[in-house]
Formats: C-alpha cells, sequence, structure tokens
C-alpha cells in the first residue's frame, strides 16, 4: 500500500475533531444513551395502517412503557406505514411514530417526538433475528462515520387488532432517530430530496460510505438521487451523507431481499462496489482507515454474539472478514474496488 500523505493525515483530524462534537451532542438525548433494550407494548391494527397509502394519515394508539419507578405508563402516539417493499412483502410494515407536542416530557422518548420503528418482517425468531443483524449494521456503521442515524433496540409486545379478539406478538424492533434531530445534533440543515453531483459531496465521507456498503454488501442505495442516504449541510461546507435502511444488505441477508435486474449479481451476498471512482491517494486513506478499524468492527459485532444464533454470528463475521481479505489483497482491491468504481469527472470548483 502507498504512504499516505500529510493532507490525507489532515482529512483523518478533522473527521475526528467532527466525532468529539457529535459524541458532546449525541449525550442530550436519553432514548439512545443506553445501549439496552426497550421494553414497550403497543396495540394497533395492521389491515388499516397497510391499506392506507396516504402519507397523512395516521391512526392514534398509546405506547406503554415502564417508568423510573418501575410502574406502567404511557404516550399517546400516532401511526402511519412507511417502506414500499416491506408494506408489499411483509405482515409488519415499518411505522412512523408522531408523538402529540409535550407529550414526550418525563418519558424515554423525550426530545423526540417523531421516530422510525423497524419491525420485523414476519413473526416469529427467525425474523427477529434479522432485525438485530440490520440493528448492528447502524452498529457498524457507527464505527466508520462520526455522522449516523442513532438507535435503540426495543422488546416489543405487539397486538393486532384485526380481529375483536385480536393476537399478541413478541418482537424485537428498534427505533431510527427523526433526520431533523440528527441535523441538530450536528448543527447542520437537511437536504429536501433531489439530485445532488457527486462533486458537492464530502469526498472523504462519500468514499467511506462506499466502503462500508461493500462490506456489508448493499446495493440498495444512492447518494445522487438520496436513496436510502440523506444529506447533512453544515455552512458553506459540503454535503454529508448519512446512510439508512440496511435490510437489502447481504449482510442482513432478508429472504425479501434481492438485487436489482440491472446489477450484475444475482444475490445480495454477492458483493458489488457502487463507489464513484475517487483519486488514488485518498481511496488508500479510506483502505488504511478500514483496516485500522477492522478489530473496532468485529469487536462491535461480537457485543450482540450472545443475542445472535451462533451459526447467524459465525456467518455475519466471516462475511465481514471477507471483505478486509479483500483490502489486505492486492489484486482483490483492484479488481473488486479500483477498476470496479463508476467513473464520473469530478469537476471540484
Amino acid at each position: 500500500m502507498k504512504r499516505i500523505s500529510f493532507i490525507a493525515k489532515a482529512m483523518t483530524f478533522a473527521l475526528l475533531i467532527g466525532a468529539c462534537f457529535q459524541a458532546l451532542a449525541l449525550q442530550k438525548d436519553n432514548l439512545f444513551a443506553s445501549e439496552t433494550p426497550l421494553d414497550l407494548e403497543m396495540v394497533t391494527n395492521f389491515k388499516l395502517i397497510k391499506g392506507s397509502k396516504s402519507d397523512t394519515v395516521f391512526f392514534p394508539t398509546f405506547i406503554k412503557y415502564k417508568n423510573l419507578e418501575g410502574k406502567t405508563d404511557s404516550v399517546p402516539v400516532n401511526l402511519r406505514g412507511r417502506g414500499n417493499s416491506r408494506r408489499a412483502q411483509c405482515f409488519f410494515t415499518p411505522l412512523w411514530l408522531k408523538i402529540p407536542k409535550g407529550a414526550t416530557k418525563n418519558t424515554p422518548f423525550e426530545g423526540n417526538r417523531s421516530l422510525k420503528l423497524v419491525l420485523p418482517c414476519q413473526e416469529g425468531d427467525y425474523y427477529n433475528q434479522l432485525i438485530l443483524m440490520e440493528y448492528i449494521a447502524y452498529k457498524l456503521f457507527e464505527q466508520v462515520s462520526p455522522y449516523f442515524f442513532q438507535t435503540r433496540l426495543i422488546n416489543l409486545k405487539l397486538t393486532d387488532r384485526q380481529t375483536k379478539k385480536g393476537r399478541s406478538y413478541d418482537l424485537t424492533a428498534f427505533v431510527l432517530e427523526d433526520v431533523d434531530n440528527v441535523a441538530e445534533n450536528y448543527e447542520a440543515k437537511t437536504k429536501d430530496s433531489g439530485l445532488i453531483l457527486p462533486q458537492l459531496i464530502n469526498d472523504t465521507l462519500a468514499l467511506k460510505q462506499d466502503f462500508f456498503a461493500l462490506m456489508i454488501g448493499n446495493t440498495d442505495w444512492s447518494n445522487t438521487t438520496q436513496h436510502n442516504v440523506k444529506m447533512l449541510k453544515k455552512g458553506e461546507g459540503k454535503f454529508i451523507p448519512v446512510a439508512y435502511d440496511f435490510d437489502y444488505s447481504g449482510f442482513v441477508n432478508a429472504p425479501y431481499a434481492i438485487p436489482y435486474d440491472y446489477l450484475p449479481i444475482k444475490k445480495v451476498t454477492e458483493r458489488l462496489y457502487r463507489g464513484i471512482c475517487r483519486s488514488e491517494e485518498l481511496t488508500q486513506f479510506v483502505r488504511a482507515d478500514f483496516l485500522d478499524r477492522e478489530s473496532q468492527i468485529l469487536t462491535t459485532l461480537a457485543t450482540y454474539q450472545s443475542t445472535l444464533s451462533s451459526a447467524d454470528y459465525a456467518s455475519a463475521r466471516s462475511f465481514l472478514l471477507e471483505f478486509f481479505s479483500i483490502l489486505k489483497n492486492e489484486d482483490a482491491f483492484n479488481s473488486q474496488i479500483t477498476q470496479a468504481c463508476q467513473k464520473y469527472n469530478l469537476i471540484e470548483n
């Protein structure tokens, strides 16, 4: 590997400074301050939720939780479905949670009126494990980028009232903070949907995201169209990409996840690099950065070993090690990354 110049080292310092400010900001939010799963109960009607195609129609209910005294309390919440693919293929669709103004005070949700609730596609241990794998993907992204969505695992007792009697399910889920909260954490602004030229995006952060997508085997994203990526803007700086929605990655390997038919892969577990071609210097810098973080990334996965089946843990670890073997092998690195990148004329102002 080639030597990394002073400029590349300066990039590292800048990212570390940004990460320090980020850490200070995130300490303010109690919901995401703990790694302990939050126990919640909720009653709703998924037939009504999945049947509504409107982005403005919400269904009222309550979420029950244990307060600081250990007693059951509740908070009002309004729900609507989200996610086109999961809505069509899954029994449980992911949900938007909107909590009325003032209702979050002195609850676990304080400061978070809008949240995404990510649910398993179907009932059962297998699908609960897939949700845990997607949650872990978010935690892995925290290890490679100082800009990320905060998450919290949920043990959810969900009662679906499609019938008078209803049916209850014990689900593994997680909540994802709203993008407006993410922007506030980083003292940034969000970018409305629309095309963004690659040269307007922070090249180091974009390339780190490209490598991360290859690491988890994710092809279901686009910086240019902001597909499963949100863009932040700090002052006059370039756009900052923040990735989310990793259920179509090979790391998760959900049964409903298939690659787009125009891609030269047949399974999501086949890796395909979709990043923009960057300078040799920057590419080698990000390569070295990921190799430096290998132990940290594997340790993050190992944190959840006791909650994963032995087979799922072994498979996930092997999948990550395959990525690092690509970085360590010159021929594999050149064929799967350097020569596979998407050529684009990056004209700098």
